[in-house]
């Protein structure tokens, strides 16, 4: 089967819980230091900044959430029809920049504060080394006392 035809079995045959975890945006420079993440699930009440497409500069809290096809609605990004009806305007949740989040969920912030795996790896391999470094200066300390231990004994016989 062709690749493509694969793919879009995944993306379009999708389970609700997959695809409401597809949803997703990259964080502001501030929220990255803060929770030392790069993206997070996008939720109403979120405020973002679009950067790229037709709408870019907007910015705004996000008014309703698409799993159809993957986008947001912005409070007061509208259109209007030629009948005059104003209609909202769904942008890709790829395009936007996730600048404050909505922190009432408290099972959110608890999976935002929690610790990423990429942050437990660096930091056991740090101990790791430390550890290296420290049975090393051990060993150096070793043999430097055995190696006085034995000028001692070669001296006293010496003597």
């Amino acid at each position: 089967m062709k690749p493509t035809k694969m793919r879009n079995k995944q993306i379009y045959r999708a389970l609700n819980q997959v695809v409401n975890k597809q949803i997703s945006a990259p964080l502001s420079k501030d929220l990255r230091k803060k929770y030392s993440r790069r993206s997070a699930r996008i939720m109403v009440d979120d405020t973002v900044n679009v950067i790229r497409g037709e709408y870019k500069g907007i910015k705004g809290k996000v008014s309703k959430i698409s799993t159809n096809n993957s986008s947001i609605a912005i409070e007061g990004n509208k259109k209007e029809k030629l009948k005059g009806e104003k209609i909202d305007v769904y942008i890709h949740s790829s395009n936007v920049i996730i600048t404050s989040l909505n922190t009432n969920d408290k099972w959110r912030l608890k999976i935002l504060e929690k610790k990423p795996k990429s942050k437990i790896k660096s930091m056991k391999a740090d101990v790791k080394k430390k550890d290296d470094v420290k049975s090393a200066a051990k060993k150096k300390d070793d043999v430097k006392s055995a190696a006085k231990k034995k000028d001692d004994v070669k001296k006293s016989v010496k003597k």
